[in-house]
């Protein structure tokens, strides 16, 4: 569990204009493209004094979410009240009334926790036989559980079947909780549908492409409740895996034919999942039209996809192009970057990506040299750019 007390690395950056090649013109340098910021927001129903037909309604229903609410929905899950969410899928239960209350509010479920008084610990160790307290403890009220209870589930301390095995101290009305590290587990949705006017369900995924924990993926139902949702059950689907769908980009995704071996294969530009980590970088996959299959990702830059003093901003352009003239078609990305610490020379940084080409081994490598040469002399704004300067570096292929 060590390795996700990462969640605190989040990132900050918004959506912004996106440059790059069309489909229909990837021997053409890419050019500037521009389209609106689109939102990230959960959809929401239409405000009561516009209120939508009985056609209109109907159609709603069974209506498969969109890569942009699901995103909205796995930070929803992951980071919403306060981290308060995620405990709320870590039990199976078909009512409200049956989830895991030492789950949910494992660490708090969101809610600031003080920390015990002298009178409250001395009380707690008489109960529990204990000589100290070792670890961390948490701490909420009666009404502070009943708050956060009716606010996702519509009940309260009372109404539940599974009860909380916390030490309760009468006195303060509290009940206390010690406990190691956290239960912190981050999920992705990675499908959906809206089922009803304000009624959801999900598949949600545990962990990600790089850790599976041994906890079950789920089927989650959700109800929207004024600017919030409610939880109204949670199945285990061990079937459901992880995908990446959800962060592809799609204005950076293209059909290609990139020769031999690989012939016409659809271009995946993906962005980072930020669901565990917020220092995630970009990826890139090669995807077979007909099944959806990877056939192959391409290398990262730095160490594990992992960026120290920046976090990923966008993709300005990609383009498909034989630019060491040796006949087989090659990759050129460029990717801007926002960065945590402000310069004189700006807070953003551009970075040019070249994907050599090699049918004999059927993979793309990174040309590091060239690379190195372009962005250090600032010829990484443009394809133009690249495309004028590649030669200036001697190279032995």
């Amino acid at each position: 569990m060590k390795r996700l007390r990462k969640i605190g690395i989040l990132a900050a950056c918004g959506l912004v204009f996106l440059t790059g090649c069309g489909k229909e013109q990837k021997e053409q340098p890419g050019t500037a493209r521009q389209e609106e910021q689109e939102s990230t927001e959960i959809r929401k129903e239409e405000p009561e004094n516009n209120p939508e037909s009985e056609e209109q309604k109907q159609e709603t229903i069974n209506r498969e979410l969109t890569n942009k609410e699901l995103q909205a929905f796995t930070a929803w899950i992951n980071e919403g009240s306060n981290y308060g969410n995620y405990g709320f899928l870590l039990s199976e239960y078909t009512r409200p009334q049956d989830v895991d209350l030492d789950q949910a509010f494992y660490t708090g479920a969101g809610v600031e926790t003080t920390q015990l008084t002298g009178e409250e610990e001395k009380a707690y160790l008489e109960i529990t036989g204990e000589e100290e307290i070792y670890t961390d403890c948490t701490r909420l009220t009666t009404g502070q559980l009943n708050e956060v209870l009716e606010k996702k589930l519509g009940l309260t301390l009372e109404d539940m079947t599974h009860k909380l095995t916390w030490v309760y101290l009468p006195d303060t009305d509290a009940w206390v909780w010690q406990h190691g590290d956290t239960n912190y587990m981050n999920f992705t949705c990675v499908s959906g549908r809206q089922i009803s006017g304000d009624t959801y369900e999900l598949e949600c995924v545990p962990g990600d492409e790089n850790y599976e924990p041994p906890i079950p993926s789920c089927r989650l139902t959700l109800q929207r409740h004024e600017d919030d949702y409610r939880f109204l059950s949670n199945i285990y689907t061990a079937g459901v895996k992880y995908s990446k769908e959800i962060w592809k980009i799609e204005d950076q995704s293209f059909n290609v034919d990139l020769g031999a071996p690989w012939g016409d294969v659809y271009f995946v530009s993906y962005a980072p999942d930020k669901s565990a980590y917020g220092n995630l970088d970009v990826t890139f996959s090669i995807i077979k039209p007909g099944d959806g299959a990877e056939l192959f990702a391409l290398p990262a830059v730095s160490e594990d996809n992992y960026l120290t003093n920046e976090v990923f901003s966008q993709i300005q352009a990609v383009s498909f192009k034989d630019y060491n003239g040796d006949g087989n078609t090659d990759i050129i990305i460029i990717v801007e970057y926002q960065l945590n610490i402000h310069s004189d020379e700006g807070d953003k940084r551009q970075e040019v990506r070249l994907y050599r080409s090699r049918p004999e081994e059927g993979d793309f490598v990174l040309d590091m040299d060239r690379m190195d040469y372009l962005n250090m002399n600032g010829y990484n704004d443009r394809i133009e750019s690249v495309m004028e300067h590649i030669g200036d570096v001697e190279m032995t292929e």
